[in-house]
This record gives structure tokens, C-alpha cells and sequence, in this order.
């Protein structure tokens, strides 16, 4: 036990101000063979909301006041909901959720703009075909009908391309490539030995995919929530 007890207590180290511990299940049956007491228990949906409330709360304010705001001018009350959405996955630092509505809300945007264009040359025109164009379609029926410039049309096709594509897709080894990790703290049962890495390629190890991810969502929200909420404005601010 001698020996088991010196493996506790180089894992309570090694864990020791960690924010998240990776393993995987043969690793925690290996450990509890062990001798090592791992417990399992259910978290009630009162504290697990408690807890939510409590972290979430801390950042919610200054949060918001970075957010932009919708223009006032915009009477569009499916605009106005999908902006309160991402108000509120904003203030609760839920960024996933604030990106996806960000561009739901700029798409939308585009389709409302063309089709009330649509609807001035000709009043049969119908919602439904504006519906079936895809965002790059949009883009390029915008600038025909020269509701933007090309330098707007240049920007918009770069981030549906290079931003609104990829994230949509979940094409999440290609997003966080370049995502580099410090005080990687590694421990290896056989030896019993920890090592610290720094510059840790996390496209490399798959169970450090969606923790990058929540990297490049802080790192992206704010410039996504401007260019999207800029782009709703321009295109339906009276």
C-alpha cells in the first residue's frame, strides 16, 4: 500500500490547481485496481444549477457591456430574438452559443435585406426562395443587386469561407491548429513519475480538441459578435 499511497499522492499534486484532468476509463479501472478510492456521484440538478449560476454571474456584466448593439431602426421581431439569444449566451460567457446565434443572426439579416429588395420589383416574389440560398449565394445575389459593395462582399465571403464554414461544420481539427499548450502536467502509472510540458501541439491529442476550442472561442467571440451585428446594421438600419 506503501507504493499506492506514494501514487495518490503524486496524482493530488499533479491535480493540484488543475482546471481540467483528462484520462480515460481503462485508466480509472487501472487506478481503482490500485487500491486508489475514485468516486462517482450524481450532482442534483439544484446544485449543478446553483454552481452554474454562481460561475457564470461573475463575468455576466462586464460581459454585456461589451456587447454591440442593435440598431433601433431594425423593426424585425425575428432579428430582435435571435439578438436576445445572443445577449444572453453572451452574459453567461456561453460563447459557443453566442457564435452560432451571431451568424444565424447575420444570415437572416442577409435573407430579410434581399427579399424585401426581391419584394419592391416584384410583390409575388416568395420568402421561400430567398430560404433556399445558401450564405455564398447570398453574398453574391447582395452584390448584384448592389445592396453592397464589393469591398463588402470580399469581407463577407472571407468569413463565411474562412470562419463560418469551418465552425459550423465542426471542422475543429482545422480551427484550433496553431493552439499551443504551457504546464502540461503528464503522469505515467508505470513509473510513477510526473513531467511538465510546455508548447504542447494540442491538434496532436484528440482529448485537447474541444478544450482549444473553448480557446478560440474567447479568442473569436468579440470580433464574430462585431462583424456580424455590424453587418445586420448595415444592411437593415433605416
Amino acid at each position: 500500500m506503501v507504493k499506492n499511497n506514494n501514487l495518490k499522492n503524486i496524482l493530488d499534486e499533479a491535480s493540484r490547481g488543475a482546471t481540467h484532468i483528462v484520462s480515460n476509463p481503462d485508466t480509472i479501472n487501472k487506478l481503482r485496481t490500485k487500491g486508489l478510492l475514485i468516486k462517482e456521484r450524481f450532482i442534483t440538478y439544484e446544485e449543478y444549477y446553483r454552481k452554474l449560476i454562481e460561475e457564470k454571474s461573475k463575468y455576466a456584466i462586464e460581459l454585456l457591456k461589451k456587447l454591440p448593439h442593435l440598431d433601433k431602426t431594425i423593426a424585425n421581431s425575428v432579428i430582435t430574438s435571435i439578438y436576445e439569444e445572443v445577449r444572453s449566451s453572451f452574459g453567461l460567457g456561453i460563447f459557443t452559443s453566442t457564435i452560432f446565434n451571431s451568424i444565424l443572426l447575420l444570415e437572416f439579416a442577409m435573407r430579410d435585406r434581399l427579399f424585401r429588395e426581391r419584394f419592391k420589383k416584384d410583390p409575388n416574389s416568395e420568402w421561400e426562395h430567398v430560404e433556399k440560398l445558401k450564405m455564398k449565394s447570398l453574398i453574391g445575389q447582395l452584390r448584384k443587386a448592389k445592396i453592397i459593395d464589393e469591398k463588402g462582399k470580399i469581407a463577407l465571403d472571407d468569413f463565411n469561407d474562412n470562419f463560418r464554414n469551418p465552425y459550423l461544420h465542426i471542422n475543429i481539427h482545422k480551427m484550433i491548429r496553431g493552439i499551443y499548450a504551457d504546464d502540461v502536467k503528464r503522469v505515467d502509472l508505470n513509473t510513477q513519475t510526473t513531467t511538465v510540458e510546455n508548447k504542447v501541439d494540442v491538434s496532436k491529442f484528440r482529448p485537447l480538441w474541444f478544450l482549444a476550442k473553448n480557446f478560440y472561442d474567447k479568442t473569436y467571440v468579440m470580433h464574430v459578435l462585431a462583424f456580424c451585428i455590424h453587418w445586420t446594421n448595415k444592411l437593415l438600419s433605416k
